[in-house]
């Protein structure tokens, strides 16, 4: 990771390698691909970087929904994280885009409650083209 440029979306997850996680890992996997795809060289003043935690035999999300992580000052970068639910829904990939925009939600109130600028528009305009 060292000297690899910040994302302006990135996507990661904490999941573990089993068989009942496998569909998680794969609509997981799939979304990564479309968002990098979406994203080109888009630049935003915050980048956000989405990380899925999936529920499994030993690790379990201590947590619901979405919150906040850590921020690199240097990098403008924070992290949001996202509990998802055990049972794999319907349409996984639907799931996890709406996911994905509930995060940048989340870091769009999380910048305005630090003066850190709130328009994350690029960000969205990248999950609408995913």
């Amino acid at each position: 990771m060292l000297n690899e440029p910040v994302q302006a979306l990135s996507i990661g997850c904490v999941v573990e390698s089993s068989l009942e996680n496998r569909s998680w890992r794969d609509a997981i996997r799939a979304v990564t691909r479309r968002i990098a795809d979406a994203r080109g060289d888009a630049d935003s003043p915050l980048s956000v970087n989405v990380v899925f935690h999936v529920p499994g035999r030993t690790l379990k999300p201590e947590f619901d929904g979405v919150r906040t992580g850590r921020y690199s000052k240097a990098n403008q970068l924070l992290m949001v994280q996202v509990a998802v639910p055990e049972l794999v829904p319907e349409d996984p990939d639907e799931y996890l885009l709406d996911a994905v925009s509930a995060a940048i939600a989340e870091a769009e109130d999380w910048a305005q409650r630090r003066g850190l600028g709130s328009d994350l528009g690029v960000l969205r305009a990248i999950v609408s083209r995913a």
